[in-house]
């Protein structure tokens, strides 16, 4: 008995003491993670630099068991941004020719973050419960191009001094001299990545697409006549190849100069001049038209390029014009400039602004034809500007590459698209010229339900405006539905019968007012 009170004892006693064992520990964890999430900042140094990453800023987090947990995508582009501002590349040497003089300039190394090394060395700080500076680990880049390597593009370089290319193409001529030679060359061949984009500048100046035989029909004459041409394509890879081999050739021989044809592709027109009078274009089969009066100058120059784009082309029996195809690219480098545009809910300067309006005029005149239309979509908004000689729902937005505005030629002949820009007027007008073919259009009156009347008037600084001047660049519109019946026949056959829904939601007026002193 003596014993069985013993054991007894001896277990509520180790019991008693696990457990202030237990809450000892508990007390120790519970220190390491205040201890942990007190830090706010992950402290980065590199020589006399400093930076600070938030802990917040990268997802630092701990578990109860004080695990670690951290977004390494957003501490990621913390390092990338830090490494940009210490990374330099190791400078190859250089062959260069000057006033007939072979030079050679020396590289330089260079020195570049090592970032998993710096993600390892942060994750090991970030379990410590006392914060220290982490030095950032920097490597060396030494130049690829060794001093003896150089040395023999030297060599080279004096063998290709006073030595030229000329390619020609079509009458024209453009001659590579030694001094663009020689920055070509690298060890043991030529730097095809630094042809290549030359090659790509020079095919740009000499690429063009075919011309169709082109014409303007007014008051039942052709006007304007324009012959067919040939477009033609330059065979980029080809020449680069070409251009290599002969690079190779001009090393090695003493020739002094060598010419290189241009190879290309002739792209066929798909109008030739002969066929200008047997198309079909005989009447007119359809009409639209819209207002831009009070558009901004951007706005109506952009209205005028994409309509200019649009006039003259010639949509096949049985093709599907798409809009997209042949507004050309909306940006700056493709000749647009910037107008106000809807963007994420606000008003913006934007690359394009005003093109919609030529789609939207442009779909008025495909309703007006009867032809089949295969991808149309309405605005977000109701834009006044579009309504002020139509109906709410009589338009059509385009946003490339997703959103277009497609029809299809269902005809037996062509169909010439027209379009005129009258300033005077502030009027755009499409229209669709071919051969009649006995069908009818009836357009119902746009009905409109759902109406919501729009948020309040809302102003946005602009400090390309004068202090105290304010312009109005959108007008307040009411949200709605809107609905109109389309339907097309010949004879008693229905050709086409479709409702056109569009759904508008409430926008407000806006105003810039300008802070420049």
């Amino acid at each position: 008995m003596r014993f069985k009170h013993l054991a007894i004892w001896t277990l509520i006693v180790l019991g008693l003491g696990g457990g202030v064992y237990a809450k000892a520990e508990k007390r120790k964890l519970e220190q390491k993670l205040q201890a942990l999430r007190a830090r706010q900042t992950i402290d980065l140094v590199w020589g006399t630099s400093r930076w600070q990453i938030k802990t917040s800023d990268v997802g630092v987090e701990y578990d109860r068991r004080a695990t670690l947990a951290l977004d390494e995508n957003r501490l990621t582009e913390k390092i990338a941004s830090i490494s940009a501002q210490i990374d330099i590349p190791a400078r190859e040497p250089e062959v260069s020719i000057k006033s007939g003089k072979v030079g050679i300039s020396l590289g330089e190394n260079g020195q570049e973050v090592d970032e998993r090394g710096l993600m390892q060395k942060i994750r090991q700080s970030l379990v410590k419960t006392v914060g220290e500076e982490i030095e950032i680990p920097v490597r060396q880049l030494l130049p690829k191009i060794t001093p003896e390597q150089a040395e023999l593009l030297r060599q080279r370089a004096e063998k290709l001094t006073g030595k030229s290319v000329v390619v020609k193409s079509d009458g024209d001529s453009w001659k590579i001299d030694s001094d663009q030679i020689v920055i070509w060359l690298e060890v043991g061949g030529w730097k095809r990545l630094e042809i290549e984009p030359w090659v790509a500048t020079l095919a740009a100046g000499i690429d063009r697409l075919p011309q169709n035989a082109h014409f303007r029909y007014v008051n039942g004459r052709v006007e304007e006549f324009a012959p067919a041409k040939n477009g033609v394509v330059v065979k980029q890879g080809e020449l680069v190849s070409l251009l290599v081999g002969y690079l190779v050739s001009l090393e090695k021989d003493e020739q002094k100069e060598i010419v290189v044809e241009i190879p290309t592709i002739a792209a066929e027109p798909a109008i030739k001049t002969g066929q200008v009078n047997t198309l079909g274009i005989k009447e007119l089969i359809g009409r639209g038209q819209s207002n831009f009066a009070g558009s901004i100058a951007n706005r109506i120059f952009n209205l005028k390029k994409a309509a200019g784009n649009m006039n003259g082309i010639l949509v096949a029996p049985g093709e599907t014009f798409s809009f997209n195809k042949y507004v050309g690219d909306i940006s700056a480098a493709g000749g647009y400039r910037q107008a106000y545009v809807i963007k994420e809910g606000r008003t913006v300067l934007g690359d394009g602004g005003g093109i919609c309006q030529v789609s939207t005029t442009l779909f008025r005149a495909i309703l007006a034809a009867g032809l089949p239309i295969e991808e149309r979509t309405a605005h977000a908004y109701r834009v006044h500007f579009y309504e002020e000689d139509s109906q709410p729902g009589f338009d059509a937005t385009i946003f490339t590459p997703d959103v277009d505005l497609k029809f299809k030629n269902d005809t037996p002949a062509y169909i010439l698209i027209q379009t005129i820009v009258d300033e005077s007027k502030s009027k755009l007008v499409f229209e669709l010229y071919g051969t009649s073919d006995g069908r009818k259009v009836e357009i119902s009156k746009a009905r409109v339900w759902d109406v919501t009347p729009p948020p309040p008037a809302l102003y946005q600084d602009d400090p390309s405006l004068r202090s105290g001047q304010v312009r109005q660049v959108d007008w307040a519109a009411w949200g709605a539905k809107a609905a109109f019946d389309w339907k097309v026949t010949r004879g008693s056959e229905v050709l086409q019968q479709r409702t056109f829904y569009s759904v508008y939601r409430p926008w407000q007026a806006v105003y810039l007012r300008g802070t420049a002193r």
